[in-house]
């Protein structure tokens, strides 16, 4: 049955907020329940970084903010079509029904104008919550996917520590194991020092670090520009730390994270093999969790559950909560043209994934032999 919106007196209205208009976006859209660091202003311009042109959505009634949507434009190569991807959107409050069809409408008629193939979201919402009350975006046409796992999207599953249920960082370190205490202990006692990056020097060297992590664990990791930005946004403005380890003066690793609303996301982490027995790891995600409970955060996320089993234990490690999240939503625009890219996305992707990430690899091993001679 669609969903049926009863008309009020003072209607709402969606206009594209101006970037001038940054800090009226951040502080309002805070306010709803299932605001997400991705839904900060900040991340569309984090985004822009890809090629992805953030759209600002704003919806008011008389004046008054009611919810937000950030539509991400990508622009097909040698084609006049384009992708719209609202990370973690819409956001409102999921009783307001007259917000998101008007939300969607005006996304629809944006879709016609760049010539939208579709639009794709994956709003902070527990699947539980779906599971109890109305399935709203369905009922506005909407395709729930049952994928769990996209490679341009966030994971629809996560880990992430409530950090609600102790006062005190002190508190929630006492409610880990045994094992893992000692290995946050350990780094200290080796000399490994956890501290807050203030430099775009130790940036670039912590971005160095985190490429070759990549290439040998085999994960795909954008260029130095994609953390540059973070650090610009987020990190500059107090809204997020790169927490870095150092050994004997040397930087060997770190974790970027980035705050909003009241959230933490731990976003990139990494430290070379070498100095595995130094617990690096260990050190700096505890460093960051108790960063986030002293800044009021009601969460901390490591986004997914882990890609390897060894992933996988060492979140369990911190006590974290697997969240499965109501996932990707997909609108079509053009109905042919969906199928294909769907086809293209879950069927081809998976199988030629491998390829890429091994030639990336092989591609690396060349250039540093180069460099060497």
């Amino acid at each position: 049955m669609p969903l049926v919106v009863e008309k009020k007196m003072d209607t709402v209205q969606v206009r594209e907020l101006s970037p001038l208009e940054k800090d009226y976006w951040d502080r309002e859209i805070q306010r709803f329940e299932f605001v997400h660091p991705l839904n900060a202003f900040e991340w569309g311009q984090v985004r822009a970084v890809d090629n992805w042109l953030p759209i600002y959505l704003v919806a008011e009634r008389a004046g008054k903010f009611t919810g937000a949507m950030m539509v991400l434009q990508k622009k097909l190569p040698l084609t006049p079509f384009s992708l719209f991807y609202s990370p973690k959107g819409p956001v409102w409050d999921y009783g307001d029904d007259e917000t998101l069809t008007s939300l969607i409408g005006k996304v629809q008629e944006l879709a016609q104008k760049k010539r939208a193939i579709f639009l794709r979201v994956d709003p902070n919402i527990r699947e539980s919550f779906i599971h109890e009350n109305e399935d709203k975006l369905s009922l506005l046409g909407f395709i729930h996917l049952d994928q769990r796992w996209s490679f341009w999207n966030s994971p629809r599953d996560v880990s992430r520590i409530d950090l609600t249920r102790v006062n005190t960082g002190e508190e929630y370190f006492n409610l880990l194991d045994r094992d893992t205490r000692r290995c946050i202990r350990k780094a200290a006692k080796e000399g490994v020092v956890i501290e807050a990056a203030t430099t775009e020097v130790e940036l670039k060297t912590f971005y160095d670090i985190f490429k070759e992590f990549s290439v040998n664990k085999r994960f795909m990791s954008r260029d130095y520009e994609y953390q540059k930005r973070l650090w610009d946004t987020y990190i500059v403005n107090g809204m997020g730390r790169l927490f870095l380890a150092k050994y004997q003066g040397k930087i060997i690793g770190g974790l970027i994270c980035i705050m909003f609303g009241g959230k933490c996301l731990a976003m990139h982490m990494g430290t070379p093999y070498k100095y595995q027995k130094l617990q690096t790891y260990y050190a700096y995600v505890w460093e960051s969790i108790n960063w986030a409970k002293e800044e009021g955060c009601t969460w901390y996320s490591f986004r997914g559950v882990g890609t390897t089993p060894t992933q996988e234990f060492f979140k369990k490690k911190f006590l974290p909560e697997v969240v499965g999240l109501v996932g990707y939503y997909d609108l079509p625009f053009s109905p042919l043209l969906y199928k294909a890219f769907y086809f293209g996305e879950f069927s081809l992707l998976p199988r030629a994934w491998p390829l890429l990430v091994n030639g990336r690899k092989l591609y690396n091993k060349v250039v540093k032999l180069f460099r060497r001679s």
